[in-house]
């Protein structure tokens, strides 16, 4: 993949392309997490300016019982990468980030480096209006200055009050504090922050292609799946592993096209004998 193209998918949005949204509300519903993201739509913008044609997605379903989940394969100049996604509940959000959908989506895109930049972002508490929803006129003007947007003074009382905290926002103290200083250059955080939201994302990764790997390996093979998956392993790493755990997100994708391709060729012959293909 051409390196110019993967810095041009990690530019940052623009500031007025950042959507607050609800994230977790306190027991008292006077006050909300702000989470930044960006609408589905300003990403595939952005695969169409800097890729044109050469991207694609697919979708497969993970069966669960209890909510709708799915495995997104975005695939940009041969290259794919998978992640998963499952609905958060609250169809009034769905577009930005709520659907199995565009959640499986935009992690796939991260992989990428698309996106990545909203992780720098601060995600404070602030006051909340239960009746609408949505965050007080207050807390939306200090969210705008966070991103440098121009909007009215935030006068002291608007601020978040850090002091109170309901039992369930504690652990915000864990994360980091937001500055004041409005930021306008939406320069990268150091790389002492920045890593443990790469090492979340490198753990997505795997584990989505975990599944892919072993659905892939039960289509072609049923019950010998389990001696074939073992021998692969062992051949990819030279004998230094033996289960899927062992595997490095390359190695993962590296068999995962190894069996895509095979399934092509058994479909190809079954089509030139006169057969109908298997799913």
């Amino acid at each position: 993949m051409d390196d110019d193209l993967l810095v041009e998918l990690r530019q940052p949005f623009l500031p007025s392309q950042i959507i607050w949204q609800v994230g977790q509300i306190s027991q008292d519903q006077s006050r909300a997490q702000a989470q930044a993201t960006v609408a589905l739509r300003a990403y595939l913008n952005r695969l169409d300016e800097v890729c044109g044609l050469a991207w694609s997605v697919t979708y497969t379903p993970w069966a669960d019982a209890d909510k709708a989940r799915l495995i997104c394969h975005l695939t940009i100049q041969g290259v794919t990468r998978s992640s998963t996604g499952e609905a958060d509940g609250q169809p009034a959000r769905n577009e930005s980030s709520g659907s199995a959908e565009a959640q499986a989506f935009k992690q796939a895109c991260a992989l990428f480096g698309l996106g990545r930049d909203l992780d720098t972002l601060p995600s404070p508490w602030v006051a909340y209006e239960p009746a609408t929803q949505q965050f007080t006129a207050a807390a939306q003007a200090y969210l705008a200055n966070l991103l440098g947007q121009p909007t009215q003074p935030v006068t002291a009382e608007e601020q978040p009050e850090p002091e109170a905290k309901a039992e369930s926002e504690v652990k915000v103290e864990l994360e980091a504090k937001p500055d004041s200083t409005p930021i306008t250059d939406r320069q990268p955080v150091p790389q002492a922050i920045a890593e443990p939201t790469q090492a979340s994302h490198t753990d997505t990764a795997l584990a989505a292609l975990r599944i892919v790997f072993d659905e892939a390996g039960q289509a072609l093979y049923g019950e010998q799946w389990a001696q074939v998956s073992k021998h692969n392993i062992e051949r990819i790493t030279g004998g230094q592993g033996q289960l899927v755990s062992d595997l490095t997100e390359e190695q993962l994708q590296k068999l995962i096209d190894g069996m895509h391709q095979l399934k092509r060729r058994r479909q190809a012959k079954q089509a030139e004998a006169g057969t109908t293909p298997s799913a």
